[in-house]
């Protein structure tokens, strides 16, 4: 699956840091941004907006920021990891008395897993899980892509929750 080839590569945080530090941080991550959003031409102008790339690419110029993000997926590859499978070992789950949101993709990751499938296997029986997938070709930037939508999805699992908005 080469649209998740940034994960093992990432993890190897000399490599990516070398790598990405001599390709240019921000043509970095401003290419991943772009690669990662959806086809919605309305989202991908939202996404942009008030120079967004730019200032998302600011960050990367720092050397730190690049690091920082590389030894998050390193993390996540192996400590993470671990600390996951104890966690299923010792039959831990979420238990919410409020429940999970799920808010994700539909034309992205919801067309590549069952995402409120998925998640049920990480929470307590009997918690309530809403599922709620954005399609319309919005990508992975779900807040940046369709602001209203997302804001739309959160307002109405609030109000169902009774917590004024």
């Amino acid at each position: 699956m080469v649209g998740y080839f940034h994960w093992p590569f990432l993890a190897n945080v000399s490599l990516a840091f070398d790598m990405i530090t001599a390709y240019g941080g921000s043509r970095w991550c401003n290419d991943m941004i772009l690669r990662w959003a959806g086809k919605n031409p309305v989202g991908l102008a939202s996404l942009k907006s008030d120079n967004a790339l730019e200032v998302y690419g600011e960050f990367f110029t720092n050397p730190e920021t690049i690091r920082a993000s590389n030894e998050d997926y390193r993390a996540g590859a192996f400590e993470d990891v671990d600390m996951q499978t104890e966690d299923q070992k010792a039959g831990r789950k979420i238990a919410r008395n409020l429940g999970v949101l799920l808010v994700y993709s539909s034309d992205y990751i919801g067309r590549r897993h069952d995402v409120e499938s998925e998640w049920r296997g990480w929470v307590e029986e009997g918690t309530h899980v809403k599922s709620s997938g954005l399609g319309n070709g919005i990508g992975h930037f779900l807040p940046e892509e369709a602001p209203q939508e997302t804001a739309k999805v959160i307002r109405e699992w609030l109000e169902e929750l009774g917590v004024g908005v």
